[in-house]
């Protein structure tokens, strides 16, 4: 049953964290975190959002359990895995859109007073 190919078997884990960063150990040990995602594997989607493809649920099994090897012991690590269907479903919205017009224009026959409320 574990090699069947599911729309809700293969996904992505999206980890997010909230760690301390008042000291010099906790910035350390936040970094090292960061890093430890990264060489693991994980792509930064934010600063504090990291993301890792998972084929099977046994693998995304496994790499909670390397999270928890993970954990800094501080702060908040979330994890969470949606589909890939899901995943594609992503809308991005960025700065770098173009920016559409706030004024309704007076073609589409819609009175200046309108135009103002």
């Amino acid at each position: 049953m574990s090699n069947i190919k599911s729309a809700y078997r293969m996904g992505w884990l999206i980890v997010m964290f909230d760690l301390p960063t008042d000291t010099k150990k906790e910035r350390q040990s936040a970094a090292k975190f960061r890093n430890d995602l990264l060489d693991s594997g994980y792509l930064m989607l934010q600063y504090s959002i990291y993301v890792r493809c998972a084929v099977t649920l046994e693998k995304k099994a496994r790499f909670i359990s390397a999270l928890k090897r993970m954990n800094p012991g501080t702060g908040n690590i979330q994890c969470l895995f949606i589909t890939d269907t899901q995943w594609g479903q992503i809308d991005n919205i960025s700065a770098n859109m173009k920016k559409r017009d706030r004024m309704l224009s007076n073609k589409d026959g819609i009175g200046e007073q309108l135009q103002f409320w």
